[in-house]
């Protein structure tokens, strides 16, 4: 199972296909995907790791986690190791060249292999961040459970240099031992298996994916259910029932399930006949008709004032059995 990817990362994705690389905005878009897409790498390297290793039992591990605080604020935790022993809570980082923290500063200075420097935001910050946001909700419910935390670098080739001795700073091929101390640190239960569960349903329960749209002008963006075998490049076309590319042929319904996110994240999670039309690019009314019942989406309102709801997820097993005769 893939490591699921993060709101920010998808919304980037969309606006890698649907900005023309010729406006001034997509290079600033271009390199945030470059950042987010390498620590996506980084973390599912890491959950790769953890099917070698051996937790106290029971244990569930949550990757990617998502919640948003009391002040409306989002916590992304890229890995929680909860257990009846204790919680781990991990930050990983997919930096290359050597990495100083300056504690007076509250920043991560990288040295780059060619003697440039860059400034990051200060892991350590973030990651007792996400120990003061847990430690509360824990208090909440009246759970008293140690909560441990780490920073994991996952790459091999970057150079650990000057940071604090309070927060571990490894390299990932030091997850095991990592967990093996922490373990014979916390070798006795400090709550039930109940608890466990306790806290389990309090997570999920806290767990949000917290909405990232970009100021993008929609006029901007480029229309049509883009061909991913050409790289998105051209456009398909309608034709009797599903989408086909002019250039390569490729017939597909996948793609219109992509636009249809496109859509959703760049512009409007609501749309009407007409506004697919257009941003489809099919001209026949009868036609986004037939697309618009394949695509079975919620709608409100009636006729002309119809629109439509498009999910984050399309239900990919019915839809699949409508256009099996397409594959």
């Amino acid at each position: 199972m893939k490591h699921p990817k993060s709101r920010k990362l998808i919304v980037l994705e969309s606006i890698l296909r649907r900005l023309p690389e010729t406006e001034s905005e997509f290079q600033f878009y271009k390199e945030m995907y470059t950042i987010h897409n390498k620590g996506h790498l980084g973390e599912q390297l890491v959950k790769s790791m953890w099917k070698e290793l051996n937790p106290p039992s029971p244990h569930y591990l949550l990757h990617n986690y998502e919640a948003v605080n009391h002040a409306g604020n989002t916590h992304q935790i890229d890995t929680i190791l909860l257990t009846p022993h204790f919680i781990w809570l991990i930050e990983v980082k997919n930096i290359s060249g050597k990495i100083d923290i300056d504690e007076s500063k509250h920043q991560l200075i990288r040295t780059n292999f060619d003697g440039t420097i860059d400034a990051f935001k200060n892991p350590i910050a973030q990651i007792k961040r996400h120990y003061h946001f847990l430690r509360d909700r824990l208090r909440e419910i009246n759970i008293n459970l140690p909560i441990e935390y780490a920073i994991i670098v996952v790459n091999d080739s970057t150079i650990i240099g000057s940071v604090p001795k309070d927060t571990p700073i490894f390299h990932a091929s030091g997850l095991q031992m990592e967990l093996e101390k922490i373990t014979n640190k916390h070798s006795k239960r400090k709550i039930t298996s109940h608890d466990v569960e306790r806290i389990k349903v309090e997570l999920t329960n806290l767990y949000h994916r917290k909405d990232w749209k970009p100021k993008l002008n929609p006029n901007k963006l480029r229309k049509g259910v883009l061909c991913k075998k050409c790289d998105f490049k051209n456009v398909m076309v309608w034709n009797h029932g599903y989408f086909k590319c002019p250039v390569c042929e490729f017939k597909s319904n996948d793609s219109l399930y992509e636009a249809m996110k496109d859509y959703r994240y760049l512009i409007n999670e609501w749309i009407s006949n007409s506004e697919l039309r257009d941003f489809l690019k099919v001209e026949s009314r009868h036609a986004a008709k037939r697309i618009l019942k394949k695509l079975n989406m919620v709608h409100t309102g009636a006729y002309r004032n119809r629109k439509y709801n498009i999910p984050e997820i399309f239900d990919m097993e019915k839809l699949d059995e409508r256009d099996r005769y397409n594959k």
